[in-house]
């Protein structure tokens, strides 16, 4: 089969033909059809540590159908279209059985740093791992369902708890998860300030539903929220970017009560900067702030975020797609931030 494979820490992926891979007693086998490209995969090979060896395949958005399982594998049925969990976990932590897989006290890694991902025309993952796709989910929208749209269904339903009325800042909002946060927020019934740079950016924040645009570029970002806010501030700031600027700029920008939730990070090892900010207790505590780190999703909210999707409720916005040997252009794109929306590879 044909395979986009990572040599080394942070190497161009290089074509090759590898052999399709077996599946276990408790794997299944799958056809790739369609993977989600994202800073996720970007920062994962190039950070030291994350891929647990080399050669190794990328990709963890994943969208096929089955075509063999494993001799135990029970609930998954050779044709039926499916999705992914990013996670490899035990299954058995007190975490894993108490609907928490992704704080999994005893983890197994990354798929697509662990095991292979992807970025080829075949894959096998746990049947743990497995979500099935609905009728009417296209492939390419499946794939970026299982990270890119769930992800913000976590962030704005569990972490931020965002309500009818709240105001919430969405920094990096015209990215590939931040444009899903614009509408999961929207649809959770807050009005979103969608901060970006770029004009492209904001123009497609403003297009899926953002009832403010903010120019970071332009002033001072909390003063820009206090004053689309009446002075008040945001409810929830929900950081996509992760930066040590961005995070103390999302304090300053909450309101009385608010509430700050960590989607992105930024590597030192990628990045050259350390992320970490400083946090004033006796300003958190006399303003009753909260801080919250939103970390992935669960297999059971990837499913919820693929009905969304059926119903058309949230759209996946996919700017522009690539073949499977195009990858390395599509990673250029987002090292150099210049993509708006999701990208995603059509496999053929």
């Amino acid at each position: 089969m044909k395979a986009m494979v990572l040599h080394g820490l942070g190497q161009p992926l290089k074509l090759a033909e590898v052999p399709v891979p077996k599946p276990g007693p408790n794997d299944v086998l799958i056809r790739v059809r369609a993977c989600g490209v994202g800073l996720t995969v970007v920062n994962l090979i190039a950070t030291p540590g994350r891929v647990t060896s080399y050669p190794r395949i990328p990709g963890h958005e994943v969208a096929g159908e089955v075509v063999a399982t494993g001799a135990e594998v029970r609930n998954v049925k050779a044709g039926q279209r499916v999705t992914n969990h990013f996670y490899l976990t035990c299954g058995l932590c007190r975490n894993c059985r108490s609907g928490r897989e992704t704080l999994c006290l005893d983890p197994r890694g990354n798929v697509g740093a662990a095991c292979d991902g992807g970025y080829a025309e075949y894959i096998v993952l746990p049947e743990r791992n497995i979500v099935p796709i609905p009728n009417g989910v296209s492939d390419v929208d499946a794939a970026v369902a299982s990270d890119a749209i769930a992800t913000p269904y976590h962030a704005c339903h569990k972490e931020a708890r965002v309500g009818p009325g709240d105001n919430v800042l969405i920094i990096g909002a015209g990215g590939g998860v931040g444009i899903h946060m614009v509408q999961m927020a929207r649809l959770c019934g807050g009005r979103v300030l969608a901060a970006d740079i770029g004009d492209d950016k904001l123009a497609l924040a403003e297009k899926w539903g953002a009832d403010e645009v903010i120019d970071a570029r332009r002033g001072e970002l909390a003063q820009q929220v206090k004053t689309l806010t009446d002075g008040s501030g945001a409810d929830a700031v929900i950081d996509v970017v992760g930066s040590r600027q961005t995070l103390a700029a999302g304090i300053r920008a909450l309101a009385v009560g608010g509430k700050l939730v960590i989607i992105g990070a930024q590597p030192q090892a990628v990045y050259g900067e350390d992320p970490s900010f400083l946090v004033d207790p006796l300003y958190f505590l006399h303003r009753g702030l909260e801080l919250h780190s939103s970390r992935y999703v669960t297999a059971a909210e990837i499913a919820q975020t693929l009905e969304l999707v059926r119903q058309k409720r949230i759209k996946p916005v996919v700017t522009r797609t690539f073949p499977l040997v195009q990858v390395e252009e599509a990673h250029e794109l987002i090292r150099a931030n210049a993509t708006a929306g999701r990208i995603a590879l059509v496999i053929e």
